[in-house]
């Protein structure tokens, strides 16, 4: 969907390149991308010298930039000669609340970007914070998923492992697990016979 995003967004707006940038303290790591020249393009992420995402998400709020060579925070960046970026327009992504990433269209030359489309990248940026929180969302599940599992396994261990007789029923008295003490006092046909009926009953 990231892919589907950054293509949208470069036709959209009719610019030479596309980002969704995730930014950490040291870099922007390019989770898509469509038209970055290279190297930059197959090393997916650069510095934070080369970086203007890293001011939208510092402020937490769009960044829109005319010419960035008339800037006075940006006229500095290598982002221009290196990246061609000239005319840029940001918005945050978040997670959990805090700003994580931008998406972001960027022309080779100045550009004056109208409110139209600063709202159509909001809800692209929209669209990427909400799919970032159900794929958080999935890791999460998934994690406690396999705890309970593990717990599951270590608990009807413990219990297989135990000298007295143990067997496990629902409240609506479906026999859940039976250990082996229990199986070797009543016989395993007969614990058997008892799984098979108990729903039934």
């Amino acid at each position: 969907i990231f892919d589907d995003l950054t293509a949208l967004a470069a036709r959209l707006f009719d610019v030479p390149v596309a980002l969704f940038s995730l930014v950490d303290d040291r870099r922007q790591f390019f989770k898509s991308q469509i038209g970055l020249a290279e190297p930059w393009a197959s090393r997916r992420e650069t510095p934070l010298t080369h970086s203007f995402c890293q001011y939208a998400v510092t402020r937490g709020g769009q960044l829109v930039v005319t010419d960035a060579r008339n800037d006075e925070t940006l006229r500095a960046s290598r982002a221009i000669d290196e990246l061609g970026v000239i005319a840029y327009a940001g918005v945050p992504v978040h997670a959990g609340g805090q700003p994580i990433g931008v998406v972001c269209a960027i022309d080779h030359a100045p550009r004056a970007w109208t409110d139209a489309d600063m709202a159509l990248l909001h809800r692209l940026a929209a669209i990427a914070s909400r799919e970032v929180e159900r794929r958080a969302l999935d890791v999460q599940l998934a994690e406690v998923t396999v705890a309970l599992r593990e717990q599951h396994e270590l608990l009807t261990a413990v219990i297989d492992s135990m000298d007295e007789s143990v067997v496990v029923v629902d409240p609506a008295g479906q026999v859940l697990l039976v250990n082996r003490a229990a199986e070797q006092t009543f016989g395993a046909a007969a614990v058997v016979d008892a799984m098979a009926r108990s729903p039934a009953e």
